[in-house]
């Protein structure tokens, strides 16, 4: 193991993680993660794509505060001190790991700071959690690099409940990490795209005349929808205005349930509440299975908003394909 005197969640440290595949990586690198493709994991180790700004996630701001909290709690369960550690693998320094805690014994720690939600999972479903496998992966990868048999996967809640995994590193385990980190850092020193997810990746307009055409129709779209936005705007004051008018003329109609008169008519009628299906369902005891019986067959949509273009780095790509011949997806 190779320690760097760097300060977990500076610059520096952002800096250094992006030189490199790091534990966190691994998951993605092998398909694992919900929340990012191996494609766009390279996107951003090439500078093509920003890494999102988790700094207001309150999932992220949870772990942040309570991760000195867990280590405490663990550093008095084994009477030790746990270091946090940066490190980069021996044998192969691309492959790095941010250790929250180095016992003194060589045993690493992660910590994490999950939701009601998902620890109920984790309580539920144990190793068999695809949280545990996601993470355990990760604390994998950091054994390898810290030279270790052993680590420890801690989930730590607010209130002092926690959930402990022990983990450990078999020789195929290391072999599984280290061809999926390799073959990642291939594609980035080679600048060669991975594969690609047409259902998790954003689609990039091929050079030329396909970027040109959806620059066009983007162009277009903004405008219209800027259009659209003020025109809403006059519209709902407009209707709050009329909405005025026609309490007035109901509240002078008394009793009476209908009127005609000068070009305007009115009727009062009851409308029947509608049924509380949650409650119903509750009531009855119908469950999921069931309910999926009655469930209407599936219809693509489109939603399409305003974007604030901060994901894709557009000069890095250089208005270049990633695939001979045109689509690309990000």
């Amino acid at each position: 193991m190779i320690t760097k005197n760097v300060k977990q969640g500076t610059a520096e440290w952002l800096e250094w993680r992006g030189q490199g595949i790091t534990a966190t990586d691994i998951p993605v690198c092998m398909g694992l993660s919900p929340y990012k493709t191996g494609y766009g994991l390279w996107m951003e180790k090439t500078g093509r794509a920003n890494p999102p700004d988790l700094s207001g996630n309150p999932n992220v701001q949870r772990g942040n505060r309570l991760e000195d909290l867990a280590r405490q709690a663990c550093e008095e369960r084994i009477n030790d001190v746990l270091l946090p550690v940066c490190a980069e693998y021996s044998e192969w320094p691309v492959l790095r790991a941010s250790l929250d805690g180095l016992c003194s014994w060589n045993r690493v720690f992660e910590f994490k700071a999950p939701s009601e939600k998902v620890y109920a999972e984790l309580v539920e479903q144990g190793v068999n959690s695809p949280t545990y496998t996601l993470y355990a992966w990760q604390v994998k990868t950091q054994l390898v690099v810290a030279d270790s048999e052993r680590g420890q996967l801690y989930f730590y809640m607010e209130d002092g409940r926690d959930l402990e995994f022990d983990i450990s590193l078999t020789e195929d385990d290391r072999s599984a990490i280290l061809e999926a980190a390799r073959e990642l850092w291939e594609c980035i020193e080679t600048d060669t795209a991975p594969a690609l997810d047409a259902e998790r990746d954003l689609f990039i307009p091929s050079s030329g005349e396909g970027e040109f055409k959806w620059r066009t129709y983007a162009s277009e779209w903004n405008d219209l929808q800027t259009q659209i936005k003020k025109l809403d705007t006059e519209l709902k004051a407009l209707k709050t205005a009329q909405k005025g008018m026609t309490r007035a003329m109901v509240d002078e109609m008394g009793d009476f349930k209908s009127a005609d008169y000068a070009g305007v008519k009115i009727t009062r009628f009851e409308k029947r509440g509608t049924i509380d299906n949650a409650a119903l369902i509750e009531e009855l005891g119908v469950d999921e299975a069931t309910l999926e019986k009655f469930r209407k067959p599936s219809v693509e949509d489109v939603r399409v908003t305003f974007s604030k273009g901060t994901v894709i780095n557009e000069d890095n790509i250089g208005n270049v394909s990633k695939r001979e011949g045109g689509t690309g997806y990000f």
